[in-house]
């Protein structure tokens, strides 16, 4: 079975087209706050949530995090390792904000840009993340994102200010060399959110990591999900 997480602002059905493309057991879930998952106070922190993860879903699973929902996998895998046969990290970093030992993070402005326009309206908040993600002139990308978006439901304003604040605050590349499953890294070069350098130096920390290009933008699996598919069916099966 694998199991999906998606990233901040989204919800499971951002997964629809990939699952039907992998053609093996597959189950995407909601993070809290999102879709239509539950929320209360600290409920996305990645060790609170790896730990709950870890209990409804008991045995080894192969799991895929997309963005944020990488940081939360990447924990399961470290802290949890009964629990994850292999990993699938996409468009996801350790470390999503530059510092001056890692200078392929995203520059903390964008972040902190967010954060401001967050509290003042975070629909349009939401609508402007996902524009970003699939970059200039890719509006078949939008499009599918905010259908998504509004078949799955709004996410709450609470749990969108808590995830951003871990996207900023969070940096987990101490846990990578801890991590004893398997790693597939699926990353786009034209990623214009966590640029490939990041997924390059990420899968260099971890013991048995290995990085793909495919698709372009920070959700490549919307534009090249046969290509994306495929690289996941072959590492899952290898």
């Amino acid at each position: 079975m694998l199991l999906l997480l998606h990233g901040w602002g989204l919800n499971r059905r951002v997964f629809g087209g990939l699952e039907g493309a992998l053609g093996i057991p597959a189950e995407s879930l909601d993070l809290p706050g999102h879709g239509e998952a539950s929320y209360e106070s600290g409920a996305l922190d990645p060790d609170r949530l790896a730990a709950r993860l870890a209990a409804a879903y008991p045995g080894a699973h192969a799991w895929l995090g997309w963005s944020l929902g990488g940081l939360v996998a990447l924990t399961l895998a470290a802290r949890h390792p009964q629990s994850v046969s292999r990993l699938v990290l996409v468009g996801a970093t350790p470390r999503f904000v530059r510092a001056p030992d890692w200078p392929c993070g995203t520059a903390p402005d964008v972040l902190e840009a967010f954060a401001d326009q967050l509290a003042v309206d975070h629909a349009a908040t939401v609508r402007r993340f996902l524009t970003l993600q699939v970059g200039t002139g890719a509006r078949t990308e939008a499009r599918a994102l905010m259908a998504h978006l509004q078949d799955g439901g709004m996410p709450q304003a609470s749990a969108l200010a808590e995830g951003l604040a871990i996207l900023q605050g969070s940096d987990r590349r101490a846990l990578l060399p801890s991590i004893r499953a398997p790693v597939l890294f699926v990353h786009a070069a034209t990623d214009t959110i966590v640029p490939i350098e990041a997924a390059r130096a990420a899968a260099r920390l971890v013991p048995d990591g290995r990085l793909r290009e495919a698709g372009r933008g920070h959700a490549p699996f919307l534009n090249a999900e046969d290509a994306v598919a495929t690289l996941i069916r072959d590492f899952l099966r290898d």
